[in-house]
């Protein structure tokens, strides 16, 4: 008879035993399914498995300390944290403080303005990943702060995802690497690293339904082996770099709230990948006093593990046994850095902002990808002396998009334009045109008839309180009137400004926010750039009808003592109207026509049309992006187009348009970068992190045939592709991309030679050499990929990365390289037995630019 979970033994022994027992009962569902038979208890380690100083603790701790350690506070400091922990000070018990990635440390207090890790793992380079997670944990520990809320390894499944850009793309190696080495950044730094969002949170759309009941949220159901192979190695990598938390996911999986997964939490991230840290949820993800399923810590506060665990205590529905267990694993992690014992690593006394920027510019400069070149970059001496750049992310450098992030600092925030203006040397002549105005005018008076009537005083014609005409500091608003448009057509409508929460609506409805607190502090992120004049800058867009009365609402809330920055009210009701969008594009066009060089700077959103906490809608660029790329490729063919995005968009204008460089969003550092990368001191070397398709429909996981892979069928999101995610599934279908994974191009040329495979343990050794032909100096990521053998049990990608190496080479220089290829990659997971299985017969190996770009081919085996 098979030994049951309480016969499998703790500590060093435990991970090897669970994973025979998997085998013994026939898999994962089987072994998942004994755990839940046999309940709560079965989950709790003994306190004899904690280290000695944290099992001393838990039996001093009174039963109302150990729950006020398992669920998240006010910070009576408040600080911005995201969360906070209390400690237990007559025990020495410190407090844990929470903060916002996974780009930097979002607090009131400024922190470097990272780009994001869809930037950072363009670069191909864990090194690079390490000194990022590095800058995170030094500078969260100046600043206060105990945990970084990052990495986050989600894959990158559906290019809708809004938060693709926070994380490291479509392959679960290359995921894994980058995240596994953002951990050892962070905690080298005495910060604990808290990975998330555990498991399978590849999208918005049905994710949570109604925030306070949860009803209406979908479920997402992921068979066994496509979890193993897909979405569990970044994680499994995250563990093995002994990640001291991990984060569960707000989604259903496979049925159960992650958060309240016995299946998942203690059967899978502990039982099958050694997991031995503690696990929160995410913020108001909790559905259960779930705290024997393997959740140890929610948060943001104690609905479910503060009275309630209480209450379940005393009856007895949940064990004592269990909350030590959570405890413990909460105190094991304080121990393992350092906090119970005064052997942390010394915090910095001050955040070291040029460090920290000269890392931003590098991850920026490094995740550039080149995605195609005509000949118009690097610029040259004619180019620059008649180069046009266009585009509001050209004025202004577009940081990121969304929150969870460092906002940066405001003196370093230096647009390209500006950036190119200081460097670009004598005989350069940079002229600018907004072409895609974000910013607008004051809405006239003449499209307010009567005025804005407010509580006291006359109405006001216009809304325009800023600068020298800003209101008294802390005083609220409201104005109420009618707008009429004078023309039909598409208006941006916005209300922006400082110093009070802001809000707009039409016709009873809320379009937009701006300038909101969170805790005691306020950033300039409402959408992706603020004002040219430094307001918040709350953005939609909205058709209007001419001549039509629309019923208008603007708030303005001042805000209260204590806020961060807190100063003169300043309000504004802008607009762009469909015939100064024109004109705006007309005017770009005109320029593009009388210089050499036009350089269009085109950005997207975190999400929706514009930017937002959703999906995105569709991979067109917002704003009628197009139709101004389109104007002034047709006025000069030598247009450069630069992409301020997060991911993929559609290209209409593709056959116009000889050059993209795809910076993504660029940090504070960004403008500096993007015109080193422009003039030619840089040599872009980045790699596309996910396929951009031609269009929506060519993507797997939006195959009009497959409703359920993204839209759903009965609430109910189904991954069919199984383990054919991006570039896999593209391969699969024989389906050609716009650009693949892991294209990129360069100033120079590299050619690649000498391919040798050989049997190295239980795996292999692939070897190469890499040779630099131009004639400037520059990376290049060779990857290699391998292919399935003539025949196997089960589907196998035509090609999956399996390892790749960024090399720095002058002209003429050349080096070897060499990849190995472990067992697990060699092997598929078996179902059916709960167990990997290598494959048999010799399997192809590829050695390229890219997952299309083969340059070389070999055999192992």
């Amino acid at each position: 008879m098979p030994a049951s979970p309480e016969d499998v033994p703790t500590g060093p022994n435990r991970r090897q035993a669970l994973g025979l027992l998997g085998g013994l009962l026939g898999g994962t569902a089987a072994t998942l399914a004994l755990l839940t038979a046999n309940g709560p208890a079965a989950q709790a380690a003994p306190a004899a498995d904690l280290p000695e100083r944290a099992r001393t603790l838990l039996g001093r701790l009174t039963l109302d300390e150990k729950i006020a350690l398992v669920h998240g506070a006010a910070d009576p400091k408040r600080t911005g944290a995201a969360g906070y922990v209390p400690g237990v000070p007559r025990l020495g018990i410190p407090e844990l403080r929470l903060t916002d990635g996974p780009a930097g440390v979002n607090l009131a207090k400024p922190a470097t303005g990272l780009p994001p890790v869809s930037t950072l793992a363009a670069s191909f380079n864990p090194a690079l990943a390490r000194e990022y997670g590095a800058v995170m944990g030094r500078e969260g520990r100046a600043l206060g702060m105990d945990l970084m809320l990052a990495p986050q390894i989600e894959l990158s499944r559906t290019p809708l995802f809004s938060r693709d850009k926070d994380q490291a793309g479509e392959d679960p190696y290359l995921n894994g690497v980058i995240g596994a080495a953002q951990v050892r950044g962070i905690q080298a730094q005495g910060m604990l690293a808290q990975a998330k969002h555990f498991l399978a949170n590849n999208q918005v759309l049905g994710q949570t339904g109604d925030w306070t009941t949860g009803e209406g949220a979908y479920d997402f159901r992921v068979d066994d082996r496509t979890l193993h192979e897909i979405y569990l190695p970044a994680w499994e990598a995250v563990v093995r770099a002994d990640v001291a938390s991990v984060m569960a996911a707000y989604n259903h999986l496979n049925g159960p709230w992650n958060s309240d997964s016995r299946a998942t939490l203690t059967g899978v991230l502990r039982g099958e990948l050694g997991f031995e840290g503690f696990v929160t949820s995410d913020w108001g993800a909790t559905h259960a006093v779930s705290v024997g399923a393997g959740l140890d810590l929610e948060m943001p506060d104690g609905s479910y593990f503060g009275d309630r665990l209480k209450a379940a205590l005393a009856d007895g529905s949940v064990p004592q046994a269990a909350l030590d267990t959570a405890v413990g694993r909460i105190l094991g992690r304080y121990d393992a850095l350092g906090l119970l014992d005064g052997s942390r690593v010394p915090a910095p006394s001050s955040v070291d902002v040029e460090a920290g920027a000269k890392v931003a510019r590098e991850v920026a400069a490094q995740g550039a990808v080149l995605l195609a070149n005509s000949g118009s970059l690097p610029l040259g001496k004619d180019a620059l002396a008649g180069l046009a750049l266009i585009g509001p992310s050209a004025a202004q450098v577009l940081v990121s998009a969304g929150g969870e992030r460092a906002y940066g600092f405001e003196d370093r925030l230096i647009g390209p334009l500006d950036a190119l203006k200081r460097t670009a040397g004598n005989g350069a002549s940079v002229r600018y045109a907004v072409g895609n105005d974000l910013t607008g005018t004051a809405v006239p008076a003449s499209a307010l008839p009567g005025g804005l009537s407010r509580a006291a005083g006359p109405a006001d014609a216009t809304l325009d309180f800023t600068g020298d005409k800003a209101l008294p500091t802390g005083s609220s608003h409201t104005w109420t009137g009618v707008l009429r448009a004078p023309g039909t057509g598409e208006y941006l409508l916005a209300v922006q400004g400082w110093g009070a929460s802001l809000t707009l609506s039409l016709d009873g409805t809320e379009l937009t926010t701006a300038a909101a607190p969170r805790d005691n502090f306020v950033r300039k992120w409402a959408t992706v750039l603020p004002t040219t004049d430094g307001l918040d800058n709350g953005r939609t867009t909205v058709r209007l009808t001419a001549g039509r009365d629309y019923r208008l609402k603007v708030t303005a809330e001042g805000w209260a003592a204590g806020v961060a920055g807190r100063g003169p009210v300043q309000v504004r009701l802008a607009w762009v109207t469909p015939e100064q969008r024109a004109a705006h594009v007309r005017e770009a066009a005109a320029l593009a026509r009388s210089s050499h060089t036009p350089v269009v700077f085109a950005w997207n959103g975190s999400g929706g049309s514009i930017g937002s906490a959703d999906d995105f809608t569709s991979l067109s660029l917002p704003n009628h992006q197009d139709d101004l790329i389109a104007a002034v490729a047709a006025a000069n063919p030598r247009t450069v187009v630069v992409l301020n995005t997060g991911g993929p968009v559609a290209m209409p204008w593709r056959s116009a348009v000889g050059t993209i460089l795809h910076t993504g969003y660029v940090g504070q550092e960004g403008g500096r970068s993007t015109a080193d990368l422009l003039l030619g001191r840089t040599n872009p070397g980045g790699r596309l992190v996910v396929t951009h398709p031609k269009q929506l429909t060519d993507h797997p996981v939006h195959d009009p045939a497959h409703p359920e892979r993204y839209q759903g069928v009965d609430k109910v999101v189904t991954y069919s592709e199984g383990v054919f995610t991006g570039y896999r599934g593209f391969d699969r279908a024989g389906t050609e991309p716009l650009f693949p994974f892991g294209h990129g191009l360069s100033y120079t040329k590299f050619a690649y030679d000498a391919l040798k495979v050989r049997a190295d343990g239980s795996g292999y050794a692939v070897t190469f050499t890499v040779t630099n032909t131009g004639d400037r100096a520059g990376a290049d990521v060779p990857q290699v990929y391998l292919g399935p053998p003539a025949t196997s049990p089960v589907e196998l990608p035509l090609r999956a990365l399996v390892g790749f190496e960024r090399v720095e080479l002058k002209p003429g220089e050349s080096r070897g390289v060499t990849v190995r290829i472990g067992e697990r990659q060699l092997s598929y997971w078996d179902a059916a037995h709960g167990s990997w299985v290598r494959t048999q017969g010799a399997r192809p190996v590829y050695v390229g630019a890219s997952s299309r770009d083969v340059r070389l081919t070999g055999s192992a085996g």
